[in-house]
């Protein structure tokens, strides 16, 4: 099985446990509906939705110790360890946007369940931890009520996109 269908897999369980290049500049705060890009720095786009293993989310390729930033505001959800997730956060949209989520991160995020964070605020660093096989961001997005809560699967591209061009 391959390592991203483990990703898919790893949240599905993280769930049931715990209840393109681009340059991604560093400008922009973004609101709900805008958002900014969540990698800051050099980055290129990895395997997307499916990928012919049930992927869900999009890949995004940078140098492990790149930051990771909130694409939109939200309440962190989630902070935890998971076999293939590898570190990762949630941040819930609240019902008024998408909930984001981060995977493989290099540590654990300093954020914590309950805070409430800016689009643009510093969440961790670009990693390979869990079932990664090089460095990169996995960022899914869930529509409300939210991650396993009821949501449907976001195609993020779209969002990450936009949000590169105007970062």
């Amino acid at each position: 099985m391959a390592a991203t269908a483990l990703c898919a897999l790893g949240a599905q369980a993280i769930a049931a446990t715990s209840g393109g290049v681009g340059t991604g500049g560093t400008g922009g705060t973004g609101t709900a509906t805008e958002g900014v890009f969540p990698v800051r720095g050099h980055h290129t786009y990895g395997d997307g939705l499916g990928a012919g293993r049930n992927h869900e989310g999009q890949d995004i390729l940078a140098k492990c110790g790149k930051p990771i930033v909130a694409a939109q505001p939200g309440r962190v959800g989630f902070v935890d360890y998971q076999s293939a997730a590898g570190n990762y956060v949630v941040i819930d949209g609240q019902g008024k946007a998408n909930d984001t989520v981060y995977m493989h991160l290099l540590h654990r995020s300093s954020v914590r369940k309950g805070q409430h964070v800016e689009a643009g605020e510093q969440l961790g660093l670009v990693g390979q931890t869990g079932d990664a096989t090089a460095c990169h961001l996995h960022f899914e997005m869930w529509s409300p009520p939210g991650w396993y809560k009821g949501g449907s699967l976001v195609d993020p591209l779209p969002y990450l996109k936009r949000w590169d061009k105007s970062s």
